[in-house]
Protein backbone atom coordinates (compact mmCIF):
# COMPACT_ATOMS: atom_id res chain seq x y z
CA UNK A 1 0.00 0.00 0.00
CA UNK A 2 1.23 3.44 -0.88
CA UNK A 3 -0.03 6.92 -0.14
CA UNK A 4 -1.27 8.27 -3.47
CA UNK A 5 1.09 11.21 -3.83
CA UNK A 6 4.24 9.45 -2.63
CA UNK A 7 6.74 8.46 -5.27
CA UNK A 8 7.77 4.79 -5.12
CA UNK A 9 11.40 4.04 -5.87
CA UNK A 10 14.03 1.45 -5.00
CA UNK A 11 17.76 1.08 -4.70
CA UNK A 12 19.47 -2.07 -5.97
CA UNK A 13 21.95 -3.16 -3.30
CA UNK A 14 24.35 -6.10 -3.44
CA UNK A 15 21.76 -8.03 -1.44
CA UNK A 16 18.49 -7.17 -3.16
CA UNK A 17 16.14 -4.25 -3.73
CA UNK A 18 15.19 -1.82 -0.98
CA UNK A 19 11.99 0.12 -1.70
CA UNK A 20 11.26 3.58 -0.39
CA UNK A 21 8.58 6.23 -0.77
CA UNK A 22 9.23 9.94 -0.97
CA UNK A 23 7.79 13.38 -1.43
CA UNK A 24 10.14 16.28 -2.23
CA UNK A 25 8.11 19.47 -2.69
CA UNK A 26 10.79 21.68 -1.11
CA UNK A 27 14.07 21.52 -3.06
CA UNK A 28 17.08 22.38 -0.92
CA UNK A 29 15.22 21.86 2.35
CA UNK A 30 15.95 19.06 4.87
CA UNK A 31 14.43 15.60 4.40
CA UNK A 32 12.78 13.73 7.25
CA UNK A 33 13.63 10.04 6.88
CA UNK A 34 11.31 7.67 8.74
CA UNK A 35 12.20 4.11 9.79
CA UNK A 36 9.31 1.85 10.85
CA UNK A 37 9.26 -0.93 13.44
CA UNK A 38 9.38 -4.71 13.22
CA UNK A 39 6.76 -6.48 11.04
CA UNK A 40 5.52 -3.23 9.51
CA UNK A 41 6.17 -1.09 6.43
CA UNK A 42 6.29 2.53 5.30
CA UNK A 43 2.51 2.94 5.84
CA UNK A 44 3.27 3.46 9.55
CA UNK A 45 4.01 7.06 8.54
CA UNK A 46 0.99 7.89 6.37
CA UNK A 47 -0.15 10.64 8.74
CA UNK A 48 3.40 11.97 9.03
CA UNK A 49 3.50 12.85 5.31
CA UNK A 50 1.04 15.70 5.73
CA UNK A 51 2.70 16.86 8.93
CA UNK A 52 6.11 16.98 7.23
CA UNK A 53 4.67 19.01 4.36
CA UNK A 54 3.11 21.53 6.75
CA UNK A 55 6.51 21.98 8.39
CA UNK A 56 8.18 22.60 5.04
CA UNK A 57 10.26 19.41 5.01
CA UNK A 58 10.75 16.75 2.37
CA UNK A 59 9.73 13.20 3.31
CA UNK A 60 11.15 9.73 2.76
CA UNK A 61 10.11 6.41 4.32
CA UNK A 62 11.65 2.99 3.73
CA UNK A 63 10.27 -0.48 3.59
CA UNK A 64 13.11 -1.95 5.62
CA UNK A 65 14.85 -5.10 4.43
CA UNK A 66 12.57 -8.12 5.01
CA UNK A 67 9.50 -5.87 5.12
CA UNK A 68 6.95 -4.48 2.70
CA UNK A 69 8.12 -4.64 -0.89
CA UNK A 70 11.81 -4.83 -0.04
CA UNK A 71 14.07 -7.88 -0.36
CA UNK A 72 13.07 -10.87 1.77
CA UNK A 73 16.00 -13.21 1.10
CA UNK A 74 16.29 -16.01 3.64
CA UNK A 75 19.91 -15.36 4.51
CA UNK A 76 20.48 -14.85 8.21
CA UNK A 77 23.54 -12.62 7.80
CA UNK A 78 21.44 -10.01 5.95
CA UNK A 79 19.35 -9.26 9.04
CA UNK A 80 21.82 -7.43 11.25
CA UNK A 81 21.47 -3.78 12.24
CA UNK A 82 24.64 -2.63 10.38
CA UNK A 83 23.18 -4.09 7.15
CA UNK A 84 20.04 -2.00 7.62
CA UNK A 85 22.18 1.09 8.23
CA UNK A 86 24.05 0.33 5.00
CA UNK A 87 20.73 0.01 3.12
CA UNK A 88 19.74 3.43 4.44
CA UNK A 89 23.03 4.93 3.29
CA UNK A 90 22.47 3.46 -0.19
CA UNK A 91 19.10 5.23 -0.39
CA UNK A 92 20.54 8.52 0.88
CA UNK A 93 23.37 8.36 -1.65
CA UNK A 94 21.00 7.62 -4.54
CA UNK A 95 18.70 10.49 -3.57
CA UNK A 96 21.64 12.83 -2.87
CA UNK A 97 20.18 13.92 0.47
CA UNK A 98 22.45 16.29 2.39
CA UNK A 99 20.29 17.51 5.27
CA UNK A 100 18.78 14.60 7.19
CA UNK A 101 16.34 14.52 10.08
CA UNK A 102 16.26 10.85 11.06
CA UNK A 103 13.19 9.46 12.85
CA UNK A 104 13.27 5.86 14.07
CA UNK A 105 10.48 3.92 15.75
CA UNK A 106 11.21 0.88 17.96
CA UNK A 107 13.38 -1.44 15.81
CA UNK A 108 13.74 1.42 13.33
CA UNK A 109 15.09 3.53 16.18
CA UNK A 110 17.87 1.01 16.75
CA UNK A 111 18.82 1.33 13.09
CA UNK A 112 18.69 5.12 13.43
CA UNK A 113 21.07 4.95 16.40
CA UNK A 114 23.50 2.77 14.48
CA UNK A 115 23.36 5.05 11.44
CA UNK A 116 23.85 8.21 13.52
CA UNK A 117 26.99 6.69 15.06
CA UNK A 118 28.39 5.55 11.70
CA UNK A 119 27.62 8.79 9.85
CA UNK A 120 27.61 11.48 12.55
CA UNK A 121 28.09 14.43 10.18
CA UNK A 122 25.04 13.55 8.06
CA UNK A 123 22.37 13.84 10.75
CA UNK A 124 21.03 17.29 11.65
CA UNK A 125 18.48 16.03 14.15
CA UNK A 126 17.57 12.61 15.54
CA UNK A 127 14.22 11.40 16.89
CA UNK A 128 13.90 8.06 18.67
CA UNK A 129 10.40 6.76 19.41
CA UNK A 130 9.92 3.80 21.80
CA UNK A 131 13.55 2.88 21.19
CA UNK A 132 15.78 0.70 23.38
CA UNK A 133 19.54 1.21 23.32
CA UNK A 134 20.24 -2.13 25.02
CA UNK A 135 18.47 -5.46 25.32
CA UNK A 136 15.31 -4.54 27.32
CA UNK A 137 15.82 -7.59 29.56
CA UNK A 138 18.80 -5.76 31.09
CA UNK A 139 16.53 -3.12 32.66
CA UNK A 140 14.15 -5.80 33.93
CA UNK A 141 17.04 -7.60 35.68
CA UNK A 142 16.39 -10.62 33.45
CA UNK A 143 19.56 -10.43 31.41
CA UNK A 144 20.33 -14.07 32.30
CA UNK A 145 17.48 -15.04 29.95
CA UNK A 146 19.07 -13.32 26.94
CA UNK A 147 21.07 -16.20 25.50
CA UNK A 148 18.53 -18.97 26.19
CA UNK A 149 15.92 -16.79 24.43
CA UNK A 150 18.38 -16.13 21.60
CA UNK A 151 18.88 -19.87 21.10
CA UNK A 152 15.13 -20.57 21.18
CA UNK A 153 14.30 -17.84 18.66
CA UNK A 154 17.04 -18.97 16.27
CA UNK A 155 15.77 -22.54 16.56
CA UNK A 156 12.30 -21.34 15.58
CA UNK A 157 13.82 -19.48 12.62
CA UNK A 158 15.52 -22.67 11.47
CA UNK A 159 12.31 -24.70 11.88
CA UNK A 160 10.43 -22.23 9.67
CA UNK A 161 13.02 -21.92 6.90
CA UNK A 162 10.72 -24.00 4.69
CA UNK A 163 7.89 -21.48 4.99
CA UNK A 164 7.25 -19.33 1.93
CA UNK A 165 4.20 -17.52 0.61
CA UNK A 166 3.41 -16.78 -3.01
CA UNK A 167 2.46 -13.27 -1.91
CA UNK A 168 3.12 -11.53 1.38
CA UNK A 169 0.46 -9.39 2.99
CA UNK A 170 0.98 -5.63 2.69
CA UNK A 171 -1.22 -3.83 5.16
CA UNK A 172 -1.79 -0.25 6.24
CA UNK A 173 -0.41 -0.18 9.77
CA UNK A 174 -2.05 3.12 10.59
CA UNK A 175 -5.56 1.76 9.93
CA UNK A 176 -5.15 -1.63 11.61
CA UNK A 177 -6.51 -1.60 15.14
CA UNK A 178 -5.83 -3.82 18.11
CA UNK A 179 -2.52 -5.18 19.35
CA UNK A 180 -3.06 -8.87 18.67
CA UNK A 181 -4.79 -8.27 15.34
CA UNK A 182 -1.92 -6.18 13.99
CA UNK A 183 0.70 -8.52 15.51
CA UNK A 184 -0.80 -11.58 13.84
CA UNK A 185 -1.12 -9.72 10.54
CA UNK A 186 2.51 -8.69 10.90
CA UNK A 187 3.54 -12.33 10.71
CA UNK A 188 1.87 -12.52 7.29
CA UNK A 189 3.99 -9.69 5.89
CA UNK A 190 7.37 -11.46 5.91
CA UNK A 191 8.95 -14.92 6.20
CA UNK A 192 8.66 -16.18 9.78
CA UNK A 193 12.36 -17.07 9.81
CA UNK A 194 13.24 -13.44 9.03
CA UNK A 195 10.99 -12.22 11.83
CA UNK A 196 12.68 -14.54 14.32
CA UNK A 197 16.18 -13.58 13.13
CA UNK A 198 15.34 -9.94 13.74
CA UNK A 199 14.01 -10.71 17.22
CA UNK A 200 17.24 -12.59 17.93
CA UNK A 201 19.26 -9.45 17.10
CA UNK A 202 18.01 -7.95 20.36
CA UNK A 203 20.55 -10.11 22.19
CA UNK A 204 23.35 -8.06 20.63
CA UNK A 205 21.73 -4.67 21.18
CA UNK A 206 24.11 -2.52 23.21
CA UNK A 207 24.86 1.14 22.48
CA UNK A 208 25.76 2.00 26.09
CA UNK A 209 29.36 2.92 25.39
CA UNK A 210 28.72 4.95 22.24
CA UNK A 211 25.77 7.21 23.00
CA UNK A 212 28.04 10.05 24.07
CA UNK A 213 29.34 10.20 20.49
CA UNK A 214 25.96 11.41 19.18
CA UNK A 215 26.44 15.15 18.75
CA UNK A 216 23.21 16.23 17.02
CA UNK A 217 20.07 17.44 18.85
CA UNK A 218 18.11 14.34 19.82
CA UNK A 219 14.53 13.80 20.97
CA UNK A 220 13.61 10.69 22.98
CA UNK A 221 9.87 9.89 22.95
CA UNK A 222 8.35 7.36 25.33
CA UNK A 223 4.81 6.49 26.41
CA UNK A 224 3.76 6.78 30.03
CA UNK A 225 3.74 2.98 30.32
CA UNK A 226 5.86 1.02 27.86
CA UNK A 227 6.40 -2.71 28.59
CA UNK A 228 9.72 -2.66 26.71
CA UNK A 229 11.16 0.79 27.44
CA UNK A 230 11.47 1.98 31.02
CA UNK A 231 11.77 5.57 32.20
CA UNK A 232 15.10 4.66 33.77
CA UNK A 233 16.47 3.59 30.39
CA UNK A 234 15.30 6.83 28.79
CA UNK A 235 16.92 8.81 31.63
CA UNK A 236 20.18 6.95 31.08
CA UNK A 237 20.05 7.71 27.36
CA UNK A 238 19.36 11.37 28.02
CA UNK A 239 22.32 11.58 30.38
CA UNK A 240 24.70 10.13 27.78
CA UNK A 241 23.44 11.97 24.68
CA UNK A 242 24.60 15.54 25.24
CA UNK A 243 22.05 17.50 23.21
CA UNK A 244 19.02 15.40 24.08
CA UNK A 245 15.58 16.02 25.48
CA UNK A 246 12.71 13.72 26.39
CA UNK A 247 8.97 13.71 25.87
CA UNK A 248 6.29 11.45 27.33
CA UNK A 249 3.01 10.67 25.57
CA UNK A 250 0.11 9.95 27.88
CA UNK A 251 -0.70 6.53 26.43
CA UNK A 252 -0.06 3.04 27.90
CA UNK A 253 1.51 1.58 24.77
CA UNK A 254 4.80 0.82 23.07
CA UNK A 255 3.16 1.45 19.68
CA UNK A 256 3.21 5.23 19.57
CA UNK A 257 4.04 5.88 15.92
CA UNK A 258 1.51 3.35 14.61
CA UNK A 259 -1.29 3.88 17.15
CA UNK A 260 -0.94 7.52 18.22
CA UNK A 261 0.41 9.30 15.17
CA UNK A 262 -1.13 12.72 15.78
CA UNK A 263 0.26 13.01 19.32
CA UNK A 264 3.64 11.72 18.19
CA UNK A 265 3.93 14.08 15.23
CA UNK A 266 2.80 17.05 17.33
CA UNK A 267 5.76 16.49 19.65
CA UNK A 268 8.14 16.00 16.73
CA UNK A 269 6.83 19.20 15.11
CA UNK A 270 7.66 21.20 18.24
CA UNK A 271 11.16 19.70 18.30
CA UNK A 272 11.74 20.63 14.66
CA UNK A 273 10.58 24.23 14.95
CA UNK A 274 14.05 25.29 15.98
CA UNK A 275 16.10 26.19 12.91
CA UNK A 276 18.52 23.60 11.60
CA UNK A 277 21.99 25.04 11.16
Amino acid sequence: MNNGYLKENFVQTDAGKIFYYSQTPFPGQPTIIFLHGLSSNHSTWNFAVGAAEKMGFNFLALDLRGHGHSDKSKKRNLYQIPIFAHDLQEVITKENINQIILVGYSFGGQIALDYALRYPTKIKKLVLISTNHVNPLRYKHLNFLTWPAYGAVNLLAWLFLWQKRKKYYYFDQAKDSGYWRSTLKGYLTMPLSVNFWLLAQTAYLDFRHNLDKIACPTLLIRSQSDPFLSQKEVNDMKQKIKLSETAVINEPSHFLASRHQEKTMKIISEFLKEKIS
